[in-house]
């Protein structure tokens, strides 16, 4: 496997080329004028399954979509970049993301709007190998600036280059004055594919959406080795992953995009008032997981889910600080509520 250095240019390339050349990013979904009589649109894309966008399965679980009058369907693409293409060019209603993605669209002058947050802090986190740790003289116990600064050493598994986790990491070494050319991230695939990957030694270090990393402890190959939401007080208070559609979409179908929006709002309601039964629902959705992987990543990770999917300007105005500090962006949208994100249609 090539080492890959993370490009801003990587993110703008696969959208770019996805959208010049006119062709589908993913399997067409039903168009429009196809839905079911009664009820309104919801072609949804996600840029990878996991805990992170837990509310897409409790929606699905509890039938909020079919109660709104949602004509729901999901497609999962490999990375961002892609659901972010898929969005734009009309083939899906709605796209479920990490917050780097509209905003390294804003600058490219592609715009979206968010219309709810899935998670409300950076759910990520990440799992190394026990032989590289004791190779480095590291541990799940030592400081976070020193499980950091070992990662100059580490070849680290991400999704793909130009997704979230590869742009989070991106900003983590600026807080403790790594160079980006000073990380080796590969790009390794989502889920089993990235735990695989880690066990096989072709990288050190994975990094991603719960819960790879305390399935890898619970293997017994690694270890949980850094937590995102917990140990970088800058991820706590964030629009991790949110919920996007186009402002063309919001001006023609408000009803649709209300719809859609309510559901999420409803099943991050129902994640922290019925914790048990979410967990049920979430180990019978990953059944190849190890239960107790989703029920640690899940207790951990519990305050990051906001109720009723509602955001905050604090939260924009700290992803626009991350995007800015990370250079990935020159042009920032307002932080304001308004033009890139509005709580009004979960309201």
């Amino acid at each position: 496997m090539g080492h890959i250095m993370l490009k801003r240019r990587d993110f703008i390339a696969t959208m770019g080329a996805a959208l010049a050349a006119g062709t589908p990013v993913l399997a067409p979904l039903p168009a429009q004028a196809q839905g079911k009589p009664g009820l309104t649109p919801g072609r949804g894309v996600v840029s990878a399954p996991g805990l992170s966008f837990s509310a897409l399965y409790i929606a699905k679980r509890q039938d909020y979509w079919s109660a709104n009058g949602v004509d729901y369907s999901l497609k999962t693409v490999q990375g961002g970049p892609l659901a972010m293409a898929a969005l734009t060019a009309g083939e899906a209603d709605f796209a479920c993301i990490a917050s780097s993605d509209p905003l390294i669209a804003w600058d490219k002058g592609i715009k979206t709007l968010a219309i709810a947050a899935f998670t409300s802090g950076v759910a990520m986190q990440m799992a190394a190998r026990n032989d590289w740790m004791a190779k480095l003289g590291v541990t799940p116990a030592s400081t976070t600036a020193d499980k950091v600064k070992a990662l100059k050493e580490a070849r680290i598994g991400v999704s793909t280059i130009g997704g979230g986790p590869a742009q989070f990491m991106k900003y983590v070494a600026t807080l403790y004055g790594i160079e980006e050319r000073d990380f080796k991230l590969l790009a390794v695939g989502f889920g089993a594919a990235r735990v695989a990957a880690l066990r096989e030694n072709q990288v050190d270090v994975i990094v991603g959406s719960a819960p790879d990393a305390d399935e890898v402890a619970l293997l017994g190959f690694g270890d949980f080795y850094l937590s995102f939401a917990v140990d970088i007080p800058a991820f706590k208070d964030f629009p991790y992953t949110i919920l996007a559609v186009t402002p063309d979409f919001a001006n023609a179908q408000p009803k649709a995009v209300h719809a859609i929006a309510k559901s999420i709002g409803q099943a991050n309601d129902f994640i922290q008032s019925k914790f048990g039964d979410t967990l049920d629902i979430l180990k019978a959705e990953f059944p190849k997981i190890d239960g107790r992987a989703i029920v640690r990543s899940m207790e951990r990770d519990r305050a990051t889910f906001p109720r009723g999917g509602l955001m905050s300007q604090s939260m924009w105005e700290n992803g626009i600080k991350v995007a800015k500090n990370m250079k990935t962006v020159k042009n920032t949208p307002p932080a304001a509520e308004g033009e890139f994100w509005t709580n009004k249609f979960l309201t």
